[in-house]
């Protein structure tokens, strides 16, 4: 081990040990902790959107906007650490966006084919009870059946429950696991919606919700494994006063049908838009999953949406949506889908039907 003059005039001086010296030089106490390892992960999704007929549904989906052509949706990637070890572990997610998909994030930038920082937050672990876990930064919200990512989901197109819904925040999120079967979330973020807080319009708009995620035991014989998520979301919207408060409500169930290889889900989503604006948008959907073989998945998604009133007249429609995800390339998601909806105008009278086809691969890595 060698030491400089400076190092061995203090340590003479008896101001510094020469021991914790050579413990810090050999990778003792006093050196840099090992911190966790990072990983590289994400995906790309590519398309192909045939509209048959005229799309109703074209207000309520990102991906509609992209008739009969193709489409790079997004690039996604995530550099993540998973949360070191002891009562104050820390670990972090960043997540970014590159496509087309990236504007619909409506992070206050848009207009074109953009890039967006879609995730970037610390995850800490605070040494309540069995340990509270933290993130601080921009997240993706704490309720709905479905996720922001496609790729996660069993369609590529959303419901109309999923546009209704929030999608990120930047705030605090706190998640405590009461049980091995019960567990809660507490946000506190800055907006209701995306908007990133460097935005316009974001002073006072401060956003509260609460989480209750539950699973039935082994114990419940032929309910075992159901799942129950209640959540409920409440801020301002685009700089409105609290007179122009929002609040999400939203119910998710998934029950065992009995029948083989056949799974079944509910989800029930509520936006009321309070005060002067008086307006309420509802959905109610049913999804089915049926594994037809190692290779092979079905999906079936049956949505009733309610537009409620507002400056223009409100707008019910009914949505099915039929999914085929076949494992052909070795990291790749083949998907064909086929999506009907019917709008019905403010009267409940027939008013159109739209035929839409997608042809989507995703790559994962």
């Amino acid at each position: 081990m060698k030491m400089n003059k400076w190092t061995v005039g203090l340590a003479a001086a008896g101001m510094i040990s020469l021991a914790s010296v050579a413990q810090a030089q050999d990778g003792g106490t006093l050196s840099t902790p090992k911190l966790g390892t990072s990983t590289l992960t994400g995906y790309v999704s590519t398309s192909y959107h045939w509209a048959i007929g005229k799309d109703a549904s074209q207000t309520e989906l990102q991906q509609d906007a992209r008739e009969d052509r193709f489409s790079v949706d997004v690039v996604s990637l995530t550099l993540a650490s998973a949360k070191t070890d002891g009562d104050w572990g820390a670990g972090y997610n960043v997540q970014m966006w590159l496509g087309k998909d990236a504007d619909d994030l409506e992070l206050g930038g848009g207009g074109g084919e953009g890039n967006e920082l879609k995730n970037a937050y610390l995850s800490l672990n605070l040494p309540i009870g069995d340990g509270v876990n933290l993130d601080f930064g921009r997240f993706d919200t704490i309720l709905g059946y479905e996720t922001i990512d496609v790729n996660t989901n069993a369609h590529y197109t959303h419901s109309g429950g999923y546009a209704i819904e929030p999608t990120l925040h930047e705030g605090l999120k706190a998640q405590y696991q009461v049980s091995d079967n019960v567990g809660v979330q507490l946000l506190m973020a800055n907006t209701i919606d995306a908007t990133a807080d460097s935005a316009s319009g974001n002073t006072d708009r401060k956003t509260y919700g609460f989480a209750l995620n539950m699973s039935a035991p082994d114990s419940f014989g032929t309910l075992g494994g159901s799942t129950l998520d209640i959540a409920w979301i409440n801020g301002d919207e685009n700089g409105q006063t609290a007179s122009g408060s929002v609040s999400n409500y939203y119910m998710g169930l998934t029950v065992p049908t009995g029948i083989d290889k056949l799974s079944a889900g509910l989800a029930w989503d509520v936006r009321e838009a309070e005060g002067g604006k008086g307006q309420s948008d509802s959905s109610v959907a049913l999804y089915f999953q049926y594994l037809v073989s190692d290779q092979t998945t079905l999906n079936v998604r049956g949505e009733r949406i309610n537009d409620g009133p507002s400056a223009n007249e409100g707008t019910d429609s009914w949505d099915l949506t039929t999914t085929v995800t076949y494992q052909l390339w070795d990291g790749v998601m083949s998907r064909l889908e086929y999506r009907l909806t019917t709008l019905d105008d403010a009267t409940g009278t027939e008013q159109e039907n739209s035929h839409s086809v997608w042809a989507n691969l995703i790559y994962e890595f």
